[in-house]
């Protein structure tokens, strides 16, 4: 055992990357072993193609895009291969360890991070994977792409389009990792037509909590196809998906009216989605430099020549109350990336690496306004800081996956709330606004509200996940001891203990 030990750390090195390599678990100590020590009775790790550390700066995985936890890992799994997830869960299960997916979100290397915002994808403890090295797009076909798990929505989306196709939903930040997203949904602008981002998965490969390697789709494994998908990390590790592609636009036309109305901007909102005039739709609440709030829809015309985006159709159906604001002609390519400037400016000004405690509810329509009038009536300019109250109607038919919990609603229509917060850097009261987003989220609850798994609620319960999940809650349990019987995977959710 010690000369195949000693001829492993000979070929790995001392150090990997940024940390001593991992060559073994001790039992006895719960603890990784770097050195061979036949007195320990180590458990050799199986031979990898990427590299297991103890990292010498666990900076990049402690933390998530919300800022409010820090967890360390022990070890950070760099994979060379979707075999090297296979063995390394397979070990952890084998050891009770815990593993956890950290999405490494970004535009580059200075804000690679999770998109969490509570500490979802962190794991105290276990093992960090970083999905980026398997970030392929192995294949653009015609309506169908072939990517890794690691791989982001910007790749994809930009690639696609030198083929004259596009992603059916696209989000507003779009350098997140694919699998990640899959994992609590994706909305995007377009959801209203094509429902969440796991909604336009075609198959998956997964690794599920017992280092199986399994490919899986409404028609082949359909059970942990529907687990998976919008399942928090909880069944599987997604590696790999086929997703579909539609065929893109040439050119794109933004339009935004502005409301003083708040009844007037819900119904205005409800009527543009249930016409289908528009191809991409959000709403927004801002604070009003003299207190109140002014509402905004922001609508997306998509066109090709020699058709001409029809705004007449769209001022059709929306009220008096409809102010228009600026209008902007750019190319769909442009319209893809329309928001890079804001997320530019909101690093330069400290607010991206600050704490952010989102919230991100869904309630029928009948409840929206009492919704409102608890939310709105309480949030101050100082809480949200230069971010909006998200205010969308949502279509549920396009929503066809049974992990995305539906609120309670008269019809198939709702409406996202979400708090997009970007308070100051230096706000004196986070954990303020973490209490507030509880009671929030409470007030939602019992409005018949579903919430979005990222988001910053405190003290989740079991009682509340299975209110969350409702009926469907005794099904994700057994799927959970069947395709993760150890409870090692993303425990950062809290979903189940």
């Amino acid at each position: 055992m010690t000369t195949e030990l000693t001829r492993r750390r000979i070929l790995s090195g001392l150090t990997v990357g940024a940390g001593v390599a991992v060559l073994g678990w001790n039992p006895g100590a719960q603890a990784w072993a770097t050195s061979p020590d036949p007195a320990a009775g180590i458990q050799q790790i199986p031979a990898l193609d990427g590299t297991l550390v103890l990292p010498a700066d666990h900076a990049a995985f402690t933390e998530d895009f919300g800022h409010l936890f820090t967890r360390k890992p022990q070890a950070v799994l760099t994979p060379g291969s979707v075999d090297d997830i296979r063995k390394v869960v397979r070990f952890a299960h084998n050891n009770r360890i815990p593993v956890a997916v950290n999405g490494q979100s970004g535009t580059g290397t200075q804000d690679r991070e999770s998109h969490s915002h509570y500490g979802q994808a962190l794991v105290e403890g276990g093992i960090a994977i970083d999905p980026k090295p398997l970030g392929t797009i192995h294949r653009i076909g015609r309506g169908i792409a072939d990517v890794d798990a690691g791989a982001t929505w910007s790749m994809l989306a930009l690639r696609a389009l030198d083929t004259g196709q596009t992603v059916p939903v696209y989000n507003d930040f779009a350098h997140l990792s694919i699998g990640g997203t899959l994992s609590v949904g994706g909305l995007g602008g377009a959801s209203q037509h094509h429902g969440s981002q796991a909604d336009t998965v075609e198959w998956l490969q997964v690794v599920t909590g017992t280092g199986e390697v399994v490919k899986c789709s409404r028609h082949s494994n359909r059970a942990l196809f529907e687990a998976v998908l919008v399942g928090g990390g909880q069944f599987g590790i997604i590696v790999r998906a086929g997703l579909r592609l539609i065929p893109a636009p040439a050119s794109a036309r933004a339009l935004q009216y502005t409301y003083t109305d708040r009844a007037a901007f819900l119904r205005d909102s409800v009527a543009i989605m249930r016409s289908g005039v528009v191809d991409d739709q959000n709403g927004y609440a801002e604070p009003s430099p003299g207190g109140g709030w002014t509402y905004r829809l922001a609508l997306g015309l998509f066109h090709s020549a020699p058709d001409q985006p029809d705004v007449a159709a769209v001022e059709a159906v929306l009220s008096s109350h409809a102010t228009p604001g600026p209008t902007a002609d750019m190319t769909y390519r442009e319209w893809l990336l329309r928001f890079e400037p804001d997320w530019a400016a909101l690093k330069a000004a400290g607010f991206w690496g600050a704490k952010k405690p989102w919230l991100m509810m869904f309630l029928g329509p009948e409840n929206t306004p009492a919704y409102l009038d608890t939310v709105l009536g309480e949030l101050t300019a100082t809480q949200m800081g230069p971010g909006p109250v998200r205010i969308s109607p949502m279509d549920a038919r396009p929503l066809t996956l049974p992990n995305f919990m539906l609120p309670q609603s008269r019809s198939h229509e709702f409406f996202e709330v979400s708090l997009i917060r970007f308070p100051a850097p230096n706000h004196p009261d986070i954990p303020g606004l973490l209490a507030q987003n509880r009671r929030f989220y409470d007030r939602a609850v019992r409005l018949g509200a579903k919430r979005y798994l990222v988001g910053a609620v405190p003290s989740m319960t079991s009682t509340d996940w299975r209110i969350h999940y409702g009926r469907r809650w005794t099904h994700l349990r057994s799927m959970k001891h069947r395709y993760d019987p150890a409870g090692i995977l993303t425990p950062g959710q809290g979903i189940f203990g």
